[in-house]
Order: C-alpha cells, then structure tokens, then sequence
C-alpha cells in the first residue's frame, strides 16, 4: 500500500509537470521606465548639511596630520556661494546629509589634475555627474572649486529630471 501511495504520487506530480508548458524566454520584455522626478525649484535660505568625501587616485603630498584640505576647500566654497541666496552648509554632526559631494581627483605624476563629481541628495539619489577630464588643471585646488561651482548652479537654479522622455520645464 505503502508503494502504491508512492507511486501514485510520483505519477501525479509527473502528470501535473508535464501539463504545464515550460516558460518562454523569446520575449524579453524591458521593465517599464521608473516615472519621472519632479523638477526642484531654487533653494533658498536653509542650513544644508553636506557630506563631503574626497577621494585621490594618488597621495596628496599635502596629506600631512590628516588634513581635510579639499573637503575645507568646498566647505568654504559653497557657503561663499550660498551667502547671495541665504544658504549656509555645514557638514554632519549626528544629522542626515541634504546633499552628497563625492569627488575623485587623478594626478598624472606630473601634477597634472583631472577628475569628477558625483552629486546627490535632496531625496532624489543621484542629481548630477561633472567631469573635467578632457583639459588638465595644474591645481587640484582650482579643479574642485570648479567642480563645486557647477554642483552649486544646480542648488541656485534647480533641477529637473534630464532623461528625454520627462518634462524639461
């Protein structure tokens, strides 16, 4: 009885495998598009806490004590910037980032610097990517400012959502 029971199971759960048809992979179907941000207005008048991370493809020789000398860099540059608009910045002591600054500098051992940006936050995860790669910079101090001016442009002026198929007003 104990065999036949046995049996009787192995033949349904064949019969019911092979009456369901295998699964189709010819058609691979895209996932929808995720929907389309809304644009962010100026900012104005607001405390903003940055995170400020810098990372080097070299050691910096002025890497002496720890010094934080380019995340003090854009510090004092985004407040100069934001004072016009009544923006100040500070980074974290215990509270959540408004926005992200994440930068990646190059020296090709000739003290020629390059490098990018990577801009994110205000609940949008990621804003914006700046480079300046095609043209060399002899300071690493002027390539982050430059980087920073074009990541505050973005603070000014707002934002939208840059994929074609969103609204770009």
């Amino acid at each position: 009885m104990k065999r036949f029971l046995s049996l009787l199971g192995l033949g349904l759960v064949l019969l019911f495998t092979g009456c369901i048809p295998p699964p189709t992979y010819s058609r691979r179907q895209a996932p929808p598009p995720a929907p389309c941000l809304k644009p962010v207005g100026p900012i104005r008048n607001v405390a903003l806490i940055s995170l400020i991370n810098v990372n080097y493809t070299y050691t910096p020789k002025d890497a002496e004590g720890g010094r934080t000398w380019h995340r003090d860099d854009v510090l004092e540059e985004l407040n100069t910037l934001g004072r016009s608009d009544g923006n100040t910045f500070a980074e974290p002591n215990g509270q959540q980032p408004n926005f992200y600054f994440t930068y990646s500098i190059s020296n090709d051992g000739q003290d020629h610097f390059t490098g990018s940006l990577q801009f994110s936050g205000w609940g949008e995860g990621n804003i914006h990517n700046f480079s300046k790669y095609q043209y060399p910079y002899a300071s690493s101090a002027v390539l982050v400012k430059d980087l920073t001016d074009e990541a505050y442009a973005f603070i000014h002026g707002g934002w939208h959502d840059n994929r074609p198929q969103c609204p770009q007003n």
